[in-house]
């Protein structure tokens, strides 16, 4: 017998060592928690965070380009003046150069490049005929500009990079919130069903006391010869399947606990705050909850974003189809001398200038590729509509739904009250009746069995009254801002800052 009982209490004592370590919190407390610790939830983060990397990677582009070169040669080469006094050999003649240039390029939002730059070439003919200016510096200060006026002109064009990755970084930031919707409907979810396998739990222990209570009263009346042998028998199946129901109750209780131990990252475990379910009071209205999940659900702005990105290639696409005409335009100053700082000294005060200004004009016969290429976009951009479209639908049935089962939920919480109420009397009445001997040890049994039946359908219609306004809140996109819970800005690649923040209660 006594090996048996400690058969039967090891569970409930690893259990109590495993509370003891446990992290307790309230329902407040464990969404704080898994909007910290959850590890999903900091995955999405870190891809938001990529997301506003690739954001500033895409200005890179309006970053100067400074550019410089080194070049040293010589080149040997047969003159083709003779060298006279009769002779028809021509003279060998050796040149050595020296180049140095160096440039700045910067990139133009209106897809224009202007260059400045500065060339420097040292030149000095070592055998044959030599220039007046031997060995000699010649340099060239300049500035040119390019600028598509058609093909390739507009910031749209030149930023295309950088507004794609600021739709992907909107799309990348409503997943973190999605993420944070899916997540804290799982802890609410997950909370509400810990209560209420807590309180069934109690009972089951309860069941278990008066289970033990009524089968010592009978062992003593059978002793007296008030009661026949068989109560005996029937008070101890009875014990036996409440304890078996106990033991059923925390393994429930026990997995409840642990899986939202996982949503929340506590490897410790947790155990809940000493509350009870109540109900939530919340103000229903299709179409202002309608309203909400248009300007809210994360899912709805996602396509928005997706719809608004192809808008972009559209224009992009749009810019493509027409003819390339480029304006060329460049100013520069020359400066020639044997003396590097003359040479620099003569770009300034010589009158050595040189000016060039152009067009030119290009256009792919037939152009398919642009042609399609906006075809698809068009199409692209048709198709996305109506996926939200058809989201947005789905979206009004999901709030009419959510509605209906809060009102249906507050309707069971009532029914399964008056059940409960009903279940109570009768045990009592049970009792007494059995104390006076007209009623059997089955009777109070089958009595207390139907009362906990009615506090399981009682404290699950409130759980699941609980659960519905979670949902509520979740389809409308009230969610977050009802906890409490909003953006803390943008994404910041360099910050370890967590993208949804809780304000403190």
């Amino acid at each position: 017998m006594k090996r048996w009982l400690f058969t039967a209490l090891l569970p409930a004592m690893i259990w109590a060592n495993e509370i003891d370590a446990a992290q307790r919190v309230d329902l407040v407390a464990a969404q704080r928690l898994a909007l910290e610790r959850n590890l999903n939830l900091k995955a999405t983060d870190f891809d938001a965070r990529a997301s506003e990397a690739l954001v500033r990677r895409g200005y890179g582009i309006y970053d100067p380009r400074a550019a410089a070169s080194f070049t040293e040669a010589e080149s040997r080469d047969l003159s083709s003046y003779p060298t006279g006094g009769g002779s028809f050999e021509l003279p060998k003649t050796v040149a050595e150069s020296r180049v140095f240039d160096l440039s700045l390029a910067q990139l133009l939002p209106s897809g224009g490049e202007v260059t400045v730059g500065l060339d420097n070439t040292r030149s000095r003919i070592a055998a044959g005929p030599s220039p007046a200016i031997n060995p000699s510096w010649r340099s060239q200060a300049y500035i040119g500009l390019t600028q598509p006026l058609l093909k390739g002109f507009g910031r749209a064009v030149t930023e295309q990079a950088i507004l794609y990755a600021v739709q992907d970084r909107q799309v990348a930031v409503q997943e973190v919130r999605s993420q944070a919707f899916t997540l804290l409907s799982q802890v609410r979810d997950g909370y509400y069903d810990v209560l209420r396998y807590r309180d069934n739990l109690k009972y089951r222990e309860t069941s278990v006391a008066l289970a033990e209570k009524i089968l010592a009263e009978n062992r003593a009346r059978v002793e007296a010869g008030v009661l026949p042998p068989i109560e005996n028998l029937e008070a101890e199946v009875g014990l036996t399947q409440r304890e078996r129901d106990l033991l059923e109750a925390q393994r429930v209780y026990r997995d409840a606990l642990d899986q939202l131990a996982v949503l929340l990252n506590l490897p410790e475990g947790v155990e809940i705050a000493d509350e009870e379910l109540e109900t939530t009071e919340l103000s229903v209205n299709e179409e202002v909850g309608f309203q909400s999940a248009l300007s809210r659900r994360p899912d709805l702005q996602q396509r928005l974003r997706r719809i608004e990105r192809l808008e972009i290639e559209r224009k992009v696409s749009r810019n493509q189809l027409l003819p390339g005409l480029d304006l060329g335009a460049g100013y520069g100053r020359k400066g020639l001398a044997e003396d590097y700082q003359d040479n620099l000294s003569s770009i300034e005060q010589d009158d050595l200038n040189n000016w060039q200004i152009g067009l030119t004009l290009s256009y792919p016969l037939g152009n398919r590729q642009a042609r399609n290429e906006l075809a698809r976009t068009e199409l692209l951009m048709k198709g996305e509509y109506a996926r939200w479209q058809q989201l947005r639908e789905e979206v009004r049935t999901e709030v009419r739904v959510a509605a209906r089962q809060i009102e249906v939920n507050r309707k069971k919480i009532e029914v399964a009250n008056r059940g409960r109420d009903l279940a109570e009397e009768k045990l009592r009445t049970l009792i007494k009746r059995k104390d006076v001997g007209l009623a059997t040890t089955r009777d109070v049994l089958e009595g207390e069995e139907d009362l906990a039946l009615a506090r399981t359908d009682q404290i699950a219609s409130l759980a699941d009254y609980n659960r519905a306004v979670t949902e509520y809140l979740r389809v409308t996109g009230m969610l977050l801002e009802s906890q409490g819970i909003r953006l803390a800005g943008l994404p910041d690649p360099e910050r370890e800052r967590p993208l949804l923040e809780m304000e403190k209660p």
